[in-house]
């Protein structure tokens, strides 16, 4: 077979749209909602700028604005004036993730001397990130009749806050700044302690154009004749050593000459992940946004080869390498590029911990939970050098290996995380069994550690039913399933190994879990399961969508998974927009919290999928076109970390979270993880087969996804609506792999001996 040849399967899959009422095709909401005060923000890797709607930094009210790289604030003011008057703001776009522009006008402009004048001055700032670097371009132009002079004041600041201390409005004083100033080198701001170094450095182009500097502005003056124009480009380089004088760009942010590196890699991403083409207008603008947030998210100063990248958590305020969330947004991105797992997979095995460290909640063979390098960190005021303080990363850890061999293939490849594996099982059954009763469970090992460590780990993230918090150790129903999928999910890897004996070990022990915890945490009366099982194994009855979870692990029996979403859809739960996280019922219930009854998207998402994989297509439609009515009230359909748990009333729109990351992994993710549900996509390309079994809404009667890589091969799933009750599907691969295509679930998915009435495999 040539590289070049393509094979097309048809496949006629029965589904039933009749739950869902056959309403029509939905429109994308015209109303936009937007969060205040507005703020703008821009991203290349770990560098971004946090600035006003007008441009300016401001952080004289406790703001947390400012350009950052390195986990520290660079530069902590910024604002331009003509001739001593500020300039009023009347545009502002973000042109992508790494580009805005601003539009300026001087409405009360006079002459230097003071003379009116009837001459319109507008300023036009551009702003174009990349790694560790600014590049800014200030065009001023006149409109009218007489020439006009001017003077540019752009005043800067540095204070070069630890990020954390932004966050936490705890300041530390900071005595050792200097800034020296020469027309031949430029602004020159420096701050060290102890071998701890951060440095702005600021220079200008042309080098011809006249400046200087004093009262802690660069100053430019300006003459200008009718209809001219005055270009400068400042070029801010945000460094980590106290000496060294990076080469100066020369970018047209307009026209560019040559494509800077950082734009290369945008349209390379571009080009490589997976498309779509929906007939819900809602799902295609919101798959197109998550497509540009992972191209924001990714981080680059990591050493891996080209199309090898880990996700950050969160733009402004999680751009790190977070262990839970850079997992849960890998394996949310496989069908749109597989290789964020990789890249995950080989930072988090470097990080692992191989200490015990009570500060740091370290132990043998545990996944670190978030990884910090501003100078809080390095001098150990925050233990985030890594800090381990999560009880889930290390089983999602292997959830993500053995996913990424479904998806690739290639156990020689992924041969290189057998001894991180290996490790993380270990953590599982030693320390992740905090009292030795078979299940999992957490607890501080220091007063200075997160008191939660699930994916809840807000302060108050978990609450027993009267709000209180539960004694540790701390046990979370969706943790229990974590482990459970890890295990069986591994298995096979370990088998391809040639380690069978182990392979067996761990399915039998996923099967001995998944008994204890149905014994433990099932309650019977309210057709769920436990929140919780606190440090006196009292079951936390408290309502919460972390069941939903435990759906998509598979722990469930069909008829519990049955009575476990009834429960999730209740509208104290289930909002309109998706699921809240604690019930509306609930004595604290604040729907503008951040996890007492707001709604987080991937969480929703969750259990959306796991109520498809248990036959509740029609439920999970509910959950999945709440997101969607939801993502595109926001401004460019671009989803949030959360958003609050008000009650949908139409024509009502969602209304944001204040502190929300925009964009945010897996957030993002979690559109990438609806098309994969819709269209049951399940590879298995160690046994060289490929499960496809869509069951599509009536909202979103045709969907295609392109470009998907499941091994080394290229694959095009396509699924239409059929008038008879059917979902016609053709499947198009191109690559020299022969890949056999199955209808129907794969064989690990509990419902997976049910069969797909007219689903016949169909293969090569």
């Amino acid at each position: 077979m040539s590289e070049n040849e393509s094979f097309r399967h048809h496949l006629h899959l029965s589904v039933d749209s009749t739950r869902d009422g056959g309403r029509p095709r939905p429109e994308i909401n015209p109303i936009t909602v937007s969060g205040g005060p507005h703020t703008v923000a821009i991203n290349h890797g770990s560098t971004f700028l946090v600035c006003g709607s007008d441009g300016d930094i401001d952080t004289r009210e406790g703001q947390p604005q400012g350009l950052y790289a390195e986990d520290t604030r660079f530069l902590s003011g910024h604002e331009l004036r003509l001739n001593g008057e500020c300039l009023e703001c009347i545009a502002s776009a973000r042109l992508s993730f790494r580009h805005g522009r601003w539009t300026l006008l001087a409405p009360r402009l006079r002459q230097i001397d003071g003379r009116a004048t009837q001459v319109r001055v507008t300023v036009t700032l551009d702003r174009l990130i990349s790694a560790r670097r600014l590049q800014e371009e200030i065009a001023v132009h006149a409109y009218g009749r007489e020439p006009i002079t001017m003077l540019l004041a752009l005043a800067l600041e540095s204070d070069f806050a630890d990020i954390f201390e932004v966050r936490t409005a705890r300041w530390q004083r900071r005595s050792s700044i200097g800034t020296h100033w020469s027309p031949a080198t430029g602004l020159d701001t420096l701050y060290e302690r102890d071998g701890f170094a951060r440095r702005c450095l600021v220079r200008s182009l042309p080098r011809s154009q006249p400046v200087s500097y004093s009262g802690g502005a660069l100053r430019f003056p300006i003459d200008l004749e009718p209809g001219a124009e005055w270009r400068v480009l400042l070029q801010y380089d945000l460094l980590t050593t106290p000496r060294g004088r990076p080469s100066l760009g020369a970018v047209n942010h307009r026209a560019p000459a040559v494509e800077d590196r950082a734009e290369q890699l945008r349209r390379r991403w571009h080009q490589t992940a997976a498309r779509v083409h929906a007939s819900d207008p809602r799902l295609q603008a919101a798959f197109d946004q998550a497509v540009d947030d992972f191209a924001a998210l990714r981080l680059y100063d990591q050493g891996f080869t080209r199309d090898v990248w880990v996700p950050a958590a969160g733009v402004p305020w999680f751009v790190a390498v977070f262990g839970r969330d850079s997992i849960i947004a890998s394996m949310q991105a496989l069908p749109v590029h597989p290789l964020f797992a990789i890249g995950t997979l080989q930072k988090l095995a470097q990080m692992q911990s191989t200490v015990d460290d009570p500060v740091r909640d370290a132990e043998p063979g545990k996944i670190c939970h978030e990884m910090r390098v501003g100078e809080w960190a390095r001098f150990g005021v925050i233990p985030h050098s890594p800090y381990y303080g999560t009880a889930d990363a290390t089983p999602l850890y292997l959830q993500l290996l053995g996913e990424t061999h479904r998806w690739l293939g290639k156990p020689q490849l992924l041969r290189q995380f057998r001894e991180t594996a290996l490790r993380c099982l270990e953590w599982i059954d030693r320390y992740g069994d905090v009292d030795g009763d078979g299940l999992q469970e957490y607890r501080p090992r220091t007063p200075g550690g997160y008191r939660n460590h699930c994916w809840r780990d807000a302060e108050d993230g978990v609450l027993d039913e009267c709000g209180g918090f539960p004694p540790h150790p701390i046990g979370t129903c969706e943790m229990q399933g974590y482990v459970y999928d890890a295990k069986r999910t591994v298995a096979g890897l370990f088998a391809a190994w040639g380690d069978g004996e182990l392979a067996e070990r761990l399915v039998g022990e996923s099967e001995e879990l998944r008994r204890r915890f149905l014994d433990a945490y099932w309650l019977e009366e309210e057709g769920t399961l436990a929140f919780a099982l606190d440090g006196e194994k009292r079951r936390v009855r408290t309502a919460t969508s972390n069941p939903g979870h435990c759906l998509l692990s598979g722990v469930l029996d069909p008829g519990q998974a049955r009575r476990v979403a009834d429960r999730l859809m209740r509208p104290d739960l289930f909002n309109g927009w998706g699921l809240r996280t604690l019930s509306s019922d609930h004595p604290v219930y604040d729907p503008h919290s951040y996890q007492c009854g707001s709604v987080w998207p991937h969480d929703t998402m969750f259990a959306a999928a796991g109520l498809r994989q248990y036959g509740m297509a029609a439920e999970g439609w509910m959950l999945m076109d709440g997101l969607l009515a939801a993502v595109v009230s926001f401004e460019r359909a671009q989803m949030p970390e959360l958003f609050a748990g008000l009650q949908r009333t139409p024509p009502d729109v969602p209304v944001p979270y204040e502190r929300a990351n925009v964009p945010q992994a897996w957030a993002a993710g979690s559109i990438f993880q609806l098309v994969r549900v819709m269209l049951g996509l399940e590879p298995d390309l160690p046994a060289g087969r490929l499960y496809v079994n869509p069951v599509l809404p009536p909202w979103c009667p045709e969907l295609r996804m392109e470009n998907i890589r499941v091994g080394d091969l290229r694959v095009s799933v396509e699924a239409r609506q059929r008038g008879d009750g059917h979902c016609a599907v053709t499947v198009e691969t191109l690559g020299r792999a022969a890949l056999q295509v199955v209808g129907g679930p794969p064989p690990w998915a509990p419902l997976a001996s049910v069969a797909v009435p007219g689903g016949a495999p169909a293969g090569t």
